[in-house]
């Protein structure tokens, strides 16, 4: 018996360093660039994702070894623009979300959501949601999101006299107060009390521990993160839960179709081939965190590299109080009107995608040629947003703030680069709302959301980043664990006199 305990770790050794050493010179992938420490195991990837710092690595793997890297035994890893269409367009068979610890966790609870469910329960869900996103609902929704943007303004010119104040905060408290009230028919009460609501709060304490969990998928130790997960927290989690469920229910039971929020649209049009009420419930879940970390994420690094050019800022301040005379002619229509915000909100997401890593994906069936090479089936792929925003071989001086190059050569102004600077610009990569049939279905919501609130803000206050976060690293330090943990940004406001 002895001698079975003893050999039991020579075996497992064994067995370790037999399975790293197939991973590097047999396995079908070995031929693809990258570190062999990395096409030995996950942990690498792993180390890296839980210190927060997986995109800054990635970006230097492929500065080194090119538009296709090796991150991982069985992953690939993407910087062009055709592997957009090649991974994520429409194509049959699709590839499929990887749900295997390398993205987006799998459903725990038995009910899949509109970004965990399979092909045809992702088209029928997907269909039934659209509605509530169309351009005719936008335009019936904006009542109730100008109300939330006029009352974060509000409370901005009652507190900015005191001290900077910290936008990071009072975006997410706006965004996710809409969100709320569009999902469930009640806000979170953020913008109110100015503060997080428990479960919001809950949101953000968790984000460490997203790895650590993608890691437990990826071995099969889920068992074990439950096991050593404090009775408290689990119970906090369980309770936070139970009242997004309710305010759920209580929206329902209120059976209205008149009031043009989410669920008006949903319930009207929710057929036998619908939503159940499982289902409704964790994707009324993700509709708010998708709809709401993301744009207050986006309107943080806007706002922060808008003030750290002052050229740019001038700019954007210039066109926004010349095109509206009046604080109540800002509509999201009339913001559309706008040449140079544009060109802002794309460089932002190019330079601080809200969403900086890969949306992995599987490759079906025996294999796939990507980027004119032959990848076998079953293995991970996906476009790294951030590495794909940062290649020097897409972009001209991609660690630069530059919205001129996406204007056209008419729009460059005096102190813009020459736009013959950016002719050779892989634009095509940059696609903060992924790309295919199951890219992002609030895109225009988002847009709709940042431009209203960015022109509102600057249309009211002159700003000025606080001296604490006017250092340059405020963007460039931010670890991520599958969103952005961004710092303070303070900001003084000094109210426009008229």
């Amino acid at each position: 018996m002895i001698w079975i305990l003893l050999g039991l770790p020579v075996v497992l050794i064994a067995s370790v360093l037999g399975s790293m050493l197939y991973n590097v010179c047999l396995h079908p992938l070995r031929a693809y660039p990258g570190p062999k420490l990395w096409a030995a195991s996950r942990l690498p990837w792993i180390w890296y994702s839980c210190n927060g710092q997986v995109h800054t690595k990635i970006l230097e793997l492929h500065k080194k070894f090119g538009g296709i890297v090796r991150i991982a035994p069985n992953e690939l890893s993407y910087t062009t623009g055709d592997a957009w269409k090649q991974i994520y367009g429409h194509r049959s068979p699709e590839m499929m979300k990887d749900l295997r610890g390398a993205g987006i966790l799998p459903t725990f609870k038995g009910t899949d959501s509109i970004i965990t469910a399979a092909h045809k329960d992702h088209i029928r869900m997907r269909r039934t949601v659209a509605y509530a996103f169309s351009e005719k609902a936008l335009r019936e929704q904006e009542h109730l999101l100008q109300g939330y943007v006029d009352l974060m303004i509000s409370r901005l010119k009652d507190k900015c006299s005191e001290c900077p104040q910290n936008l990071v905060n009072w975006y997410n408290w706006c965004t996710f107060d809409m969100m709320g009230d569009l999902t469930f028919a009640e806000p979170f009460g953020c913008l109110k009390e100015g503060q997080y609501h428990n479960w919001v709060r809950m949101i953000f304490d968790g984000v460490k521990a997203y790895p650590w969990v993608q890691a437990a998928v990826y071995y099969n130790l889920i068992w074990f993160v439950n096991w050593v997960t404090p009775k408290h927290l689990a119970e906090a989690k369980r309770n936070a839960d139970a009242n997004a469920y309710a305010k759920l229910d209580r929206r329902l039971e209120k059976k209205d179709l008149n009031r043009k929020d989410f669920m008006s649209y949903i319930l009207r049009h929710n057929d036998e081939k619908g939503l159940s009420l499982p289902e409704m419930q964790e994707t009324a879940v993700i509709l708010i965190i998708a709809g709401s970390e993301t744009t207050a994420t986006f309107l943080s690094g806007a706002t922060y590299y808008i003030l750290r050019h002052p050229a740019v800022y001038t700019r954007l301040v210039r066109e926004i109080r010349h095109l509206f005379s009046n604080y109540e002619d800002i509509t999201m229509v009339k913001t559309n009107e706008l040449k140079y915000l544009p060109a802002i909100v794309e460089e932002t997401f190019r330079i601080y995608p809200p969403s900086p890593n890969a949306f992995p994906r599987i490759v079906p069936g025996k294999g796939e040629w990507i980027e004119g090479r032959w990848v076998p089936g079953n293995t991970t792929v996906g476009v790294n947003q951030y590495s794909a925003s940062r290649d020097p071989r897409n972009f001209f001086e991609p660690e630069k703030f530059l919205p001129e190059r996406w204007l056209p050569q008419s729009m460059h102004a005096g102190g813009d680069l020459p736009a013959e600077n950016f002719a050779a610009d892989q634009k095509q990569v940059v696609q903060p709302f992924s790309f295919g049939p199951r890219n992002c279905i609030g895109r225009n919501l988002a847009y709709a959301e940042l431009q209203l609130i960015l022109s509102k803000l600057l249309w009211t206050f002159d700003l000025q980043l606080a001296p604490d976060c006017d250092n340059g690293t405020w963007a460039t330090k931010q670890p991520t664990y599958m969103l952005w943990e961004k710092p303070e940004l303070n900001v003084i406001l000094t109210p426009v006199k008229r």
